[in-house]
Parts: C-alpha cells; sequence; structure tokens
C-alpha cells in the first residue's frame, strides 16, 4: 500500500518575497492618487480660505486642517498601491502582501520626495531670476517715515522686521509643526500601505487554483488500477 502525500508549495516558495515591478505599479499608483487627492485638498482650501481670518496672525487652525487633509490623502493613496502591488504580484509573499505594501509605502515617499525636490529647485531659480531682474530697476528711496506706519506718501511698504529672538522662536517653532506632520503622515501611511497589502494578497485565485491543482494530481494518482 503506497501513502499519498499532499505538498503544499505555497508555504515553501522558490521565489523572491517581492515582486518589483508590481511594486513599481503600486508606487506609481499611489503617487497619482496622492496628487489627485491633495489637489482636490487645494481646491476645498483655497475656496474656504478667508483672508480676513488671518488679520490676527493665527493660522493654526488652516495649518492643522491642511495638515489633517495631507495625511488622509496620503494613507488613501498608500492603501490603494499597496492593495494594487500585493494584487499585481505574481505570488504571494510569506507576510500576505505586508511585504509590497511596505515596499510601496517606501517607494511612493521616494518619488514624491524627488518630484517635490525638483520643483522647489526650479521655483527658487525662477524667484532668484526674478529677484536679479528687479535689482536691475534700481531701489526707491523712502523718506517722510514715521515709526509704525506702514503707508508711507501713498506706497505701502514692509512691516518692520521681528526682533531676532522672536523670529528664531517662530521658525523653530514652525519647523517643529512640520517635522511633526511630516512624521505621522508618514508613519499613517505606512500602517496604511501595509493594510493594503494584506487587503489585496488574501484570497488569491491562482493560489486556490494550483491548490486545488495538486489535490486533483493526488487524486488521479490514488485511482484504482488492475492488477495482472
Amino acid at each position: 500500500m503506497t501513502d499519498a502525500y499532499i505538498s503544499d508549495p505555497i508555504r515553501h516558495p522558490l521565489h523572491t518575497l517581492i515582486s518589483w515591478p508590481a511594486v513599481i505599479a503600486g508606487a506609481i499608483v499611489a503617487v497619482a492618487v496622492g496628487a489627485m487627492l491633495n489637489l482636490l485638498g487645494v481646491a476645498l482650501g483655497a475656496s474656504a480660505f478667508n483672508p480676513y481670518d488671518f488679520d490676527g496672525g493665527d493660522s493654526s487652525g488652516f495649518t492643522a486642517a491642511a495638515g489633517m487633509w495631507m495625511a488622509f490623502a496620503n494613507a488613501i493613496a498608500l492603501f490603494v498601491g499597496g492593495a494594487v502591488a500585493s494584487r499585481a504580484a505574481k505570488y504571494a509573499d510569506h507576510h500576505k502582501g505586508a511585504l509590497h505594501g511596505l515596499a510601496v509605502w517606501a517607494l511612493a515617499f521616494l518619488l514624491a520626495i524627488t518630484i517635490a525636490s525638483a520643483a522647489g529647485a526650479g521655483g527658487a531659480a525662477a524667484l532668484v531670476g526674478g529677484d536679479a531682474r528687479d535689482g536691475e530697476i534700481g531701489d526707491t528711496v523712502v523718506t517722510d517715515v514715521t515709526p509704525g506706519s506702514r503707508v508711507i506718501e501713498g506706497e505701502l511698504v514692509a512691516p518692520a522686521p521681528l526682533p531676532a529672538p522672536v523670529a528664531a522662536e517662530e521658525v523653530a517653532d514652525t519647523t517643529a509643526m512640520l517635522a511633526l506632520w511630516g512624521f505621522l503622515t508618514m508613519l499613517i501611511g505606512a500602517i496604511a500601505a501595509i493594510f493594503g497589502g494584506l487587503y489585496g494578497g488574501r484570497n488569491h485565485r491562482w493560489i486556490d487554483r494550483a491548490v486545488d491543482g495538486r489535490h486533483d494530481d493526488v487524486r488521479r494518482d490514488e485511482s484504482p488500477r488492475s492488477v495482472l
């Protein structure tokens, strides 16, 4: 009597745990969805913007709303990108798609930082060029300056600069807030990408077909044979 053993090829795959073409596709989808949602946020924020609310110099509410929307948009985009990468992968990894989601998160942020850096460099170059052209025209001499006045002989002038300690404190507070929002955005995005990979990696049809086909082969091998 011959015993039949069913081997499960899924538990011991002979392939890499990450499908990089699927990760690249998921990262591109994540960046595109994130850009689309952030553009929607800019449109909503611009329509709800009221310049009179900033007369007191307090813009913390608007900044917090913008940060929350950015974190939400990036989380949705990375969830979709992780799901796309895990679903598009040829094989499911040991972590049921979690590695694909995490790889999408890292690559998507790398692409986003590269695009933002290129855009910022272009804007800075344009600004420097504009300042150079303005410097060639010449400076305007303003007389009869009264303390605390913003209107001098019918022309608007910039307010007096803040003292150095106050300006340094404002810069430090702004930097700390931006760093905190960036950290929270990346953390929430990583969690969303992992859950997206788990969602896209479950119940793969090709896994079910492979297991069913192996069971069919075993059944055919166990069919009764005539003994001569």
